[in-house]
């Protein structure tokens, strides 16, 4: 789980730097760039040797959506979120969660499994941009199938950090990154845990149980301490929110694991008829989607906090 240097191939690294493949090759021929023999450049060296104002200005804000118990709205929260971010910012969202709702509901042909691109039990990693489908404007889309659901056990060291190093290539191309997680426990939830800046955390007001909050507030101060010391907690988004139906004293109960977002999600049914008729929500309802905007307020704001 440790941290390691990222091995950029050939288009890769071109694309990291902001050149085109010939013009990288004739570049780093011409400057004798370790790695220009190989075609494998490590990440550390092309900062070294190519000007920051050549490579793509973001470093993104990877934030993952988390909550081990199902029902809670990882997904409407990390489609909806992600939509009112990319108003503003580039947003890509991972749809980390081998059920693939999120990757369902804009994709109906053919989805290659995202299992072919990430170097798992001895395979050989490979660039997974191609497999990005674009959504609307600023906001793509990395999609997922149920072939995701093998990835169960550890074989290498490394398998920990297998998001972590698939999207690194990308992370200069987006201002947000949302990883749609799945409802439990084990590598898949890890990967993401260790790839994220951030955790936000659906609660549906309507479902609350204070057991599964404390099991994934054990697994993020284990993966905080042992693989990721810059995770953080954004907090607890209370979701399908009701008021005069709330349980009493929920924020409080929640509050002793993670703070709580001042924005809640009204229950609405705009959010099922969005997703039924497979569209974006500001197409169906404008109402339901400030509430979104609101949330990517309070999100920026508390992340900006975070990085002063």
């Amino acid at each position: 789980m440790g941290n390691f240097d990222t091995l950029f191939e050939l288009d890769d690294a071109a694309r990291f730097v902001g050149l085109g493949v010939d013009e990288f090759q004739n570049k780093v021929s011409e400057l004798k760039v370790p790695g220009w023999k190989t075609g494998e450049f490590k990440k550390s060296v092309l900062l070294k040797y190519f000007e920051n104002s050549n490579i793509e200005g973001y470093d993104s804000s990877v934030i993952a959506v988390s909550n081990q118990k199902g029902g809670e709205g990882k997904t409407t929260i990390s489609l909806y979120l992600a939509e009112a971010l990319s108003e503003n910012h580039k947003v890509l969202l991972i749809d980390w969660d081998p059920q693939a709702n999120a990757t369902h509901l804009f994709l109906h042909d053919d989805i290659p499994s995202i299992m072919d691109y990430l170097g798992y039990r001895g395979k050989k990693s490979k660039n997974i941009e191609p497999i990005i489908r674009n959504i609307s404007h600023n906001f793509d889309l990395l999609p997922s199938n149920l072939e995701l659901a093998n990835l169960t056990t550890p074989y290498e060291r490394d398998d920990f950090e297998l998001l972590k190093e698939a999207i690194l290539p990308l992370r200069s191309r987006y201002e947000f990154i949302i990883i749609d997680c799945p409802p439990s426990l084990g590598l898949i939830l890890e990967n993401a845990l260790i790839c994220a800046d951030y955790i936000l955390v659906p609660i549906q007001t309507r479902a609350f149980s204070l057991q599964g909050i404390k099991d994934l507030y054990e697994t993020f101060q284990k993966i905080q301490r042992k693989a990721n010391q810059r995770l953080k907690l954004l907090g607890a988004v209370l979701n399908q929110y009701e008021g005069q139906k709330a349980l009493a004293g929920l924020a409080e109960g929640v509050k002793k694991y993670f703070p709580v977002f001042e924005t809640v999600i009204q229950r609405r049914e705009s959010i099922p008829q969005a997703q039924a008729k497979m569209s974006l929500l500001s197409k169906i309802d404008l109402t339901t989607m400030k509430n979104f905007r609101e949330l990517a307020l309070e999100v920026k704001g508390k992340i900006d906090v975070e990085k002063n």
